[in-house]
């Protein structure tokens, strides 16, 4: 048992691998609409998620709540997903989102342009020089997306556990290959510690939720650290009040919860530059 998540660019192949690979291991295959269905679910305005699908966030989103919003339910989606355990995820980040996962496995699939470029040509029956505008104007919205929300370079190698060029005549061989490889990689030991961790990620993104969303309370990139009972709020609040908020709402839904703040505040910081 394991949790696989894909990362690829368009006309890579990669699609058309993680069917083989779902199929071959007998794995749901967790598809953007699957994620986007499910973050509507949970609450988010339907009629917003073309803003943020994987690209960058105009300027007016960076200082809203909208894109906070997608963020963490974005997350707390791609972990409720993966507690379920023998999933394949296709894009929305869940590489980034599952790397501390023990039984979390990443592969990134990159194509050569001109591989792209005729791929695309015949999908799309357009022409050469459309095909390559369609494929920069993907990789720039894709690149600022994983920037912009991850703080990362979606293109470093060193984000996957393994970075696989393809091409369509070896879509087969590489998800056979991939399919043994994974069957081997899997222990009931490691499944258990992978399904421990997910279960520790989604507690967190759930009280994170309950914070930002559910009680409204205004804390720019809230995050969780820390494992089992000992955690640590970090992030930025305008004052100590929201802070001692935060706090003390989940000791009231979590009491067996040791939490602490990092939590860094405005007016602290003015006072300091002061």
């Amino acid at each position: 048992m394991a949790i696989i998540s894909i990362s690829r660019g368009i006309a890579s192949s990669g699609n058309e691998i993680a069917e083989r690979l779902a199929h071959k291991l007998d794995y749901r295959l967790i598809t953007g609409t699957d994620i986007e269905a499910k973050i509507v679910h949970y609450g988010f305005p339907e009629d917003k998620l073309p803003l943020f699908n994987e690209k960058r966030p105009l300027f007016w989103h960076f200082i809203t709540k909208e894109r906070e919003l997608y963020f963490n339910y974005l997350k707390l989606a791609i972990l409720s997903f993966a507690e379920k355990d023998n999933c394949i995820f296709l894009g929305k980040g869940a590489w980034k989102i599952l790397r501390d996962v023990p039984n979390h496995i990443s592969f990134n699939f990159t194509s050569p342009m001109e591989e792209r470029i005729r791929k695309t040509c015949r999908e799309r029956n357009i022409n050469v020089h459309h095909a390559g505008a369609s494929i920069l104007k993907s990789d720039t919205r894709r690149k600022g997306y994983y920037k912009d929300y991850f703080k990362c370079d979606v293109n470093d190698p060193n984000n996957y556990n393994m970075t696989i060029t393809t091409n369509e005549n070896n879509i087969a061989p590489i998800a056979d290959m991939l399919s043994v490889m994974i069957k081997n990689y899997e222990t009931e030991e490691l499944n258990l510690k992978g399904m421990k961790k997910i279960h520790e990620l989604r507690t967190n993104q759930k009280i994170i939720n309950m914070l930002v969303i559910d009680n409204k309370l205004p804390i720019t990139d809230l995050n969780i650290k820390g494992e089992k009972k000992n955690l640590t709020l970090t992030g930025l609040a305008e004052s100590s009040a929201q802070v001692e908020r935060a706090l003390d709402l989940i000791k009231l839904e979590y009491p067996d919860l040791s939490v602490k703040s990092e939590i860094q505040c405005v007016q602290d910081l003015s006072s300091v530059r002061k």
